[in-house]
C-alpha cells in the first residue's frame, strides 16, 4: 500500500511545483529578465568606460580642447540654471580688495583689484580666474546690466577688449567706463576685458 500511494504523491508534487498561487502554471520569466538586466549593465559599463578613456586621452593628447569645452558647457549649464532659478534677475559681481596673482589664485569668490594693472588711461581692473568664478562675465555682451554686490547702482556693460595672456596694462587704455572685469577663456591663450559703467 505504501508502495502504492509514492507515485501518486510525487505525482501531485508536481502539479503543486508547477502551479502558481492562483492555480496557473508558475513560469520562470527572472532568468531571461535577469540576463536581459546583465547584458544592459555589462553596454553601460563598456560605454562609461570607453568614454572615460577618450576623455583621459583627449586631456592627454589635447587639453585645451577639453578645457573648452568642458568650460563652455559649464558656462551655459550655469546660465540656464540662473534663468529657471532667478529668472529676470541680473548678475551679481562682488568686488575684493587690491592684490596680485597670489591673492587671485586664492579663489575667494570674488574679483581681485589688480594692482600690477595700474597704469595711466587704464580704468581700474578687478579679475577672477574662470574656474573660481570669473567665467560669469564669459556669457555678458555690449548693454549687459549687472549688478555689484553691496552697491544700489545698476552697471551696464560699455566696451569690449580681447588680449592674449600676460599681456601689459598699455593694451587697455582708452577703455570708456568707471571699471573694468577680466578673466580668461577656457582652452585658449585669450583674455576677455568688459568695462562697466553706471546704467542710465
Amino acid at each position: 500500500m505504501l508502495l502504492a500511494e509514492r507515485p501518486a504523491a510525487r505525482h501531485l508534487a508536481a502539479e503543486y511545483d508547477q502551479s502558481a498561487p492562483d492555480g496557473g502554471p508558475t513560469t520562470a520569466p527572472t532568468d531571461q529578465t535577469g540576463r536581459w538586466r546583465r547584458t544592459m549593465l555589462f553596454v553601460v559599463a563598456v560605454i562609461v568606460t570607453v568614454l572615460g578613456l577618450v576623455l583621459t586621452g583627449a586631456t592627454v593628447v589635447a587639453p585645451d580642447a577639453v578645457d573648452k569645452i568642458t568650460g563652455n558647457l559649464k558656462v551655459t549649464v550655469e546660465q540656464q540654471i540662473h534663468q529657471w532659478v532667478a529668472p529676470g534677475e541680473l548678475p551679481t559681481l562682488t568686488l575684493g580688495g587690491e592684490g596680485d596673482m597670489r591673492d587671485l589664485d586664492r579663489c575667494g569668490g570674488e574679483f581681485t583689484e589688480m594692482t600690477s594693472y595700474r597704469a595711466d588711461g587704464v580704468l581700474p581692473l578687478y579679475a577672477a580666474h574662470n574656474y573660481c568664478g570669473g567665467d560669469i562675465i564669459l556669457t555678458w555682451d555690449i548693454g549687459q546690466h549687472v549688478k555689484v554686490a553691496g552697491s544700489d547702482i545698476v552697471y551696464e556693460v560699455v566696451e569690449e577688449r580681447h588680449t592674449p595672456k600676460s599681456s601689459n596694462a598699455d593694451t587697455l587704455v582708452g577703455m570708456a567706463g568707471e571699471f573694468m572685469v577680466q578673466t580668461c577663456y577656457y582652452g585658449e591663450n585669450r583674455m576677455r576685458f568688459l568695462s562697466l559703467a553706471p546704467a542710465d
